[in-house]
């Protein structure tokens, strides 16, 4: 029997607590351990889970010699320091999503992960779920045709706090970064990079974009169109249009467990996929998987992925005048 995969935690907030959860899916792995600045909050997420260690330093943690990678949990600000620092220790990496602020940072990721030959990967958990593999079998299959438009979304009403994470430049606030990465991946996923972008943001006073929306034009005779917000809850599902019909990932689409396709014909099937767990044991049962085979990166979602994703990014952010320190 292999070695069971142990990983540790930085950051046991709500998050962490959800992808914790979801171990008992995966019997290759456990958490080992978990670090907070607060080591109140480290051990009540230990005592929680049954985690065996438990540290009050995100340093101590990745000097760990019994953990095999570290998850990353924290605000999307701090993913860049924390994960230099894990690849600094070649302590294999899987990093919560956005990957980084900006591609600049996203860069110096990659590569320090290929420098140092150890794994990174973004938790883009939307990836690994059923649901996106059976789309993209439908579409290179060449079941609805060549590909003429791609709709996603993803919007909620949070509650306005102006100095919360949610609106909060200092902390990463945005709905780009926050919940716009979910349609922008998969924009990206299925058609890859854009030959044009055009994108609005309406800003809040504190500079974060509380809504954002962005055209994608394609040589190939495609247009995209994604749109975020923290100010609207909106319908959360997505749809790939072709010539010879439609694929419909029912919402919310970014964990979704139903796929329709319809055809131009009207004929409508579905494809269902139920699960027992939250769904991030599909992206822990990936990083088993690559780990296994010794790999520094998923083929799923590769490092040109996730830089593609932050050079996209950057370039919303631009057109919306959302700016962060770090830019």
């Amino acid at each position: 029997m292999s070695r069971i995969l142990k990983f540790g935690i930085l950051g046991p907030g709500k998050i962490a607590n959800r992808f914790a959860s979801a171990f008992q899916y995966v019997p290759e792995a456990k958490v080992h351990a978990v670090a907070s600045r607060d080591a109140v909050k480290a051990k009540e997420f230990a005592d929680a889970f049954g985690v065996e260690r438990q540290y009050d330093s995100y340093e101590d943690l990745v000097e760990d010699p019994t953990v095999d990678v570290v998850y990353i949990a924290t605000p999307h600000p701090f993913h860049f320091e924390q994960a230099m620092l894990c690849l600094k220790y070649r302590k294999a990496v899987l990093c919560e999503k956005p990957l980084a602020m900006n591609f600049r940072q996203a860069s110096e990721m990659v590569a320090a992960s290929q420098r140092s030959n150890t794994f990174l990967m973004e938790g883009m958990w939307s990836r690994f779920f059923p649901a996106i593999h059976k789309t993209l079998e439908l579409i290179q299959s060449g079941a609805i045709g060549e590909i003429k438009f791609l709709n996603a979304d993803f919007g909620f009403a949070s509650p306005l706090n102006l100095e919360g994470r949610v609106y909060n430049l200092v902390l990463g606030g945005g709905a780009q970064l926050d919940v716009g990465v979910y349609p922008l991946f998969f924009a990206l996923l299925v058609l890859g990079r854009p030959d044009a972008v055009k994108s609005f943001s309406q800003l809040a006073t504190t500079g974060a974009d509380a809504t954002t929306s962005a055209l994608f034009n394609y040589g190939s005779g495609a247009i995209a169109h994604i749109a975020s917000s923290i100010v609207t809850d909106s319908v959360k599902d997505a749809h790939v249009m072709g010539t010879l019909g439609r694929i419909t990932i029912q919402t919310p689409w970014h964990k979704s467990q139903l796929v329709s396709l319809r055809l131009n014909s009207g004929e409508v099937t579905e494809f269902s996929f139920p699960h027992s767990g939250n769904g991030f044991e599909f992206q822990i049962q990936e990083v088993v998987r690559c780990l296994a085979e010794k790999g520094i990166e998923s083929n799923l979602m590769p490092h040109r992925l996730s830089l593609l994703m932050a050079e996209v990014s950057d370039e919303i952010r631009r057109q919306g005048g959302v700016v962060y320190a770090v830019d």
